[in-house]
């Protein structure tokens, strides 16, 4: 059940704020081009979200978060996503397709923002969601397991027809090649144990690669309010989590299924960790 808050929130990321509604009738929202965030389940995406619906010309599209439970209406993609004007934000979890990149970015314009994860930490976050998240087509499943040590196992290795990690991850990284990359450890600032000054580069490249001017102070203001417990599906929003919960049975799962996945997206430089 959402709360007040929530409720405000939804307001400003779906353009119903007065500042929103402002930024449309001076036409500073027509100078924004459509944007499509892609990401990996419990990678960020509320996060992303935020930082861009903080800028008084951005906003959300009337849309839920695109991806396969819901691609009967995004089946014909030129027709579904031409429609949707400058300075919407479409949210996904798509699976990189190569038609469907370069439709989005060289036909029709659209500016594409890939946030990833440190998968040991996707897997913590994505069981705390199966588990709360009513209609998880996964949530009997997980909910069977003895224990968090066992779901996490269930997960990683992908058992009982479950996607394994390192093929979950898979399923997004080539968009890297058409998309500005921005990793979630660097955009969630000191409040999620990251680094200030790391956020507000991610801030200020964000909207670099968006084509939309941001002075020193509303970049610094961005960063500062991007972290919050608005969004619906906030829990901790910290990196690092798997430290204190993956024990040596769960690392040596996780090196077994990806530990070079970790190694070339630079969270490791090796398999001692």
């Amino acid at each position: 059940m959402k709360k007040l808050p929530q409720y405000l929130f939804d307001l400003e990321r779906f353009g119903a704020s007065p500042a929103k509604i402002l930024a449309r009738l001076n036409g500073s929202a027509a100078n924004a081009p459509p944007i499509l965030t892609v990401t990996m389940p419990k990678s960020g995406t509320n996060l992303l979200q935020r930082i861009l619906v903080l800028h008084p010309a951005l906003s959300r599209a009337w849309l839920p978060t695109l991806g396969r439970r819901n691609a009967k209406k995004w089946s014909r993609p030129r027709e579904f996503f031409s429609p949707i004007s400058s300075g919407k934000i479409v949210s996904s979890h798509f699976d990189f397709d190569e038609n469907l990149a370069r439709l989005m970015s060289e036909d029709l314009g659209y500016k594409i923002l890939l946030m990833v994860r440190d998968p040991r930490d996707t897997v913590i976050s994505d069981i705390h969601y199966i588990l709360t998240w009513p209609g998880h087509p996964l949530k009997d499943q997980i909910s069977a397991l003895p224990d968090d040590k066992a779901r996490m196992l269930e997960l990683i290795e992908g058992r009982n027809g479950v996607r394994n990690i390192r093929d979950q991850f898979l399923r997004f990284s080539d968009w890297t090649k058409f998309a500005h990359t921005i990793r979630f450890e660097d955009a969630v600032g000191s409040g999620g144990g990251g680094s200030d000054s790391a956020q507000l580069s991610v801030v200020k490249g964000i909207f670099d690669y968006i084509g939309l001017p941001l002075t020193e102070a509303d970049a610094r203001s961005i960063a500062t309010n991007a972290r919050s417990p608005k969004t619906q599906t906030f829990r901790t929003g910290r990196i690092r989590n798997w430290e204190t919960l993956y024990d040596q049975d769960v690392k040596n799962a996780f090196r077994a299924v990806a530990g070079d996945l970790l190694i070339e997206l630079g969270y490791e430089t090796g398999t001692e960790w």
